[in-house]
């Protein structure tokens, strides 16, 4: 009988095991399927341009410090560390982060930042002066499609030996002896809990967590305690430790910000501290580390004195552990909680990463942006981007208190780098926060005034025309489509005759429609063409005087050619992108053709500083006496709309201010947009137009009166650039024999 019944339990436990084993295989497949694919779905992270300090610029030794700050270096006595900085009353010193990027790879640096007479000058430790220094690409925000995780990835080599250290002394201390569960681990948690008379421990070791975050729902049943104990005995069994714990710092789900949830230490150190996890202190890693235990519970810009005193019973026990001496232990205690100035936000960068998301969907599908962990690299200066936003936000506000009825005031604001078209900064509203209309890129306005520098630059081109030739400032009447149109200049006066560099600077609408008309409204269209303007419009006399209707983001790619003098055209945006290998996956390069000579263009950028100097824009001069520099302010109809044009040596800045509604305004684009951009000017330390023109172009001083070139002594004369060819023959010497 005992051995009948002992076959037949046999044959049945064979059976019920059959089931078992299946369902083992299955567990086995998705835990090596998942370890060996793709384990994460992380979004695309998105990247400024490097900060590059060139000797011989101009800079302000507390601007330097505050753009170390900003960019998470510290300040203190390990300045010979990466990461940190030191300052005395002169100078600044930082050790500067080594980073890949398209361009390769960028090692770490030490350098020594002095200023002298407002200008900088970069040496090496050893006295050695060098052209430039490099400050690493910031992230400014992710490409998230569909996907709410904020994710980065380590690697086991990349995880600071410090944080693994105290992870597994306060979550696993049998880490490296057990194979997925230790049971020396629970029995210690059952006499916690037991002793206490609560769950004070829990039992799960380092795997258990990480199967139960990567695999498992969150729901307490016997079964899915079975499932995560078999899980992580095949987890152990089929990888290393080092590959366990890498996949542990990055899964472990530490905050949740908005909709999107917070996975890894080297995200929270980003988050909460504003730097590399590699650059923590042993007190700002317990602090990580006792955030595991309960993330929303210990959230340190929540509840700062809750995570405070778990940071500090990490600390204790890593004491009773022999891990930190006494005095150690007593100093890291009294440490405060130093968390990142949350001002890099998407409410600065959010404008400007549509522009991003905008470029890469012609090469890119969403889903690949928002899963495959992706870097993209721009050309955004983070400088130029948070003095454009708050520029936009200081100056609305104070044309609002001035005026109630400007209250609602909206803008744009597009710069670009000069030379290279880079667009370095956008603001699509004038609020504090991202408000998800770009007026960037959707506000399409009349331009007004803006539409002269290329008219002028239309009648430069064709040779018969210079900056000095003369044009009458008179009362035109024009037949449209059987409609009478009568421009009239802002003053409603008249001035008579006219160079053209004073129509140009002080915006005299008679005199450009009746160089329009001398010059041929259709060239004129042709040439708005060639300089980029690609939104369709039929050529009319009104368009001369900017009936024409671009967004901010046009207006400054019109205006690219001019301002870089030929050297760029079209707007840059994506730089590259590179895979989490440092592979190069697409490398974005700009189209510069542009039909016009160098010559031309530079002519008519030299034509432009005269608006500071004598016309439309010398509030603007007055701010920055000292500043060459081209500018164009405009002003349409009922001053529904109020632009500015600024150029420096270093940017070119479109600045749009308006109303959504469309309504008239109480400001023109002296009183408005220019305000904006003097603020904006004043915090990125400007340079001047370099004084040199390109081969074919050059500057000569021309009598007020009679087209002769202009000796020394001569008092009634203006410098004025010409194309080569067109300058004046005649020379006068201004002595006069008594």
């Amino acid at each position: 009988m005992f051995r009948g019944f002992f076959k037949w339990g046999l044959i049945f436990s064979l059976i019920a095991s059959i089931p078992f084993s299946v369902w083992v295989w299955w567990l086995n497949s998705q835990v090596v399927s998942r370890f060996e694919g793709q384990k994460w779905q992380v979004p695309s992270e998105v990247y400024s341009a490097p900060v590059i300090l060139k000797s011989g610029a101009p800079w302000k030794k507390q601007d330097l410090e505050n753009l170390l700050e900003e960019t998470g270096y510290r300040f203190g006595r390990n300045s010979q560390n990466v990461g940190w900085a030191a300052r005395s009353q002169t100078k600044v010193s930082a050790h500067l982060r080594s980073y890949v990027d398209h361009l390769g790879f960028h090692e770490s640096e030490r350098r020594i930042f002095s200023f002298q007479n407002g200008y900088l000058v970069i040496k090496t430790l050893n006295g050695s002066e060098v052209e430039e220094a490099r400050i690493e690409p910031q992230r400014i925000g992710f490409l998230y499609g569909g996907n709410t995780e904020s994710r980065q990835i380590l690697r086991y080599e990349e995880i600071p030996s410090t944080l693994i250290d105290i992870l597994v002394s306060v979550e696993d201390q049998d880490f490296y002896e057990h194979w997925g569960i230790s049971l020396t681990g629970i029995a210690r948690a059952v006499v916690v809990n037991f002793t206490h008379g609560s769950r004070r421990q829990g039992g799960s070791t380092l795997t258990q967590q990480l199967v139960k975050n990567m695999f498992l729902s969150s729901e307490r049943t016997y079964t899915r305690k079975l499932t995560e104990v078999v899980m992580s005995l095949l987890l152990e069994y089929h990888y290393s430790k080092e590959a366990i714990i890498t996949a542990y710092m990055n899964e472990v789900y530490l905050a949740q910000l908005g909709s999107s949830a917070l996975h890894g230490f080297a995200a929270a150190s980003q988050h909460f501290f504003g730097r590399p996890l590699n650059e923590l202190n042993i007190d700002e890693f317990a602090l990580l580390v006792g955030m595991v235990k309960g993330p929303s519970l210990y959230n340190p810009e929540r509840s700062p004195n809750r995570a405070k005193a778990r940071r500090n019973t990490v600390l204790g026990v890593l004491k009773s552990q022999g891990r930190l001496s006494e005095n150690d232990y007593n100093s890291l205690i009294k440490q405060p909680i130093r968390l990142a100035n949350k001002q890099k936000e998407r409410s600065v960068y959010g404008d400007y990463l549509d522009l991003v998301a905008m470029q890469l969907s012609r090469d890119f599908d969403e889903t690949t942006l928002a899963t495959k962990n992706l870097r993209i690299y721009t050309g955004v200066d983070i400088r130029a981007q948070r003095a454009a936003s708050l520029a936009m936000q200081r100056q609305v506000n104070a044309l609002e208190k001035r005026d109630p009825k400007l209250k609602g005031l909206q803008g744009a604001m597009v710069v670009t780098d000069r030379e290279s078209a880079q667009v370095r900064a956008i603001v699509g509203s004038s609020g504090e926060y991202y408000t998800g209309f770009n007026r960037a890129l959707g506000a399409v306005r009349p331009i007004g005034s803006l539409v002269k520098p290329p008219l002028y630059l239309s009648a430069l081109a064709t040779g018969r025309y210079t900056w000095w030739s003369k044009i009458e400032d008179k009362r035109l009447r024009f037949d449209v489509g059987g409609q009478i149109w009568e421009p009239e200049n802002y003053d409603r006066k008249t001035h008579g005759v006219v160079h053209l560099y004073e129509a140009m600077a002080k915006s005299y609408n008679l005199a450009t429609v009746n160089l329009a008309q001398q010059v041929g409204f259709d060239r004129i269209g042709d040439t708005l063409r060639q300089l980029g303007v690609k939104r369709p419009f039929t050529m009319h006399p009104a368009m001369a005087l900017g009936a024409l209707e671009l967004s901010p983001f046009e207006v400054s790619r019109l205006f690219q050619p001019i301002a870089s003098q030929g050297k760029s055209s079209e707007l840059g945006v994506v730089l590259a992108v590179m895979d989490q290998d440092d592979h190069l996956m697409k490398r974005f390069d700009q189209k510069n053709e542009v039909p016009f000579t160098d010559a031309v263009l530079a002519v008519t950028l030299d034509g432009m500083t005269k608006t500071p100097k004598i016309g439309t824009a010398r509030a603007a001069q007055a701010a920055f006496p000292g500043l060459n520099f081209a500018a164009k302010t405009g002003t349409t109809n009922q001053q529904k709309d109020s632009w500015y044009i600024g150029i420096t040596g270093d940017y070119s800045t479109t600045v749009w201010l308006g109303d959504d509604d469309n309504v008239p305004l109480s400001i023109t684009g002296s009183s408005g947009a220019l305000k904006v951009w003097i603020d904006f000017t004043k915090n990125v330390n400007p340079r001047s137009l370099p004084d040199s023109l390109p081969s074919g172009a050059a500057r000569f001083n021309v009598l007020d009166d009679k087209f002769e070139i202009a000796a020394d002594r001569c008092n009634d004369k203006t410098p004025l650039a010409f194309i080569l060819g067109t300058e004046p023959k005649d020379s006068s010497s201004c002595f006069w024999p008594f």
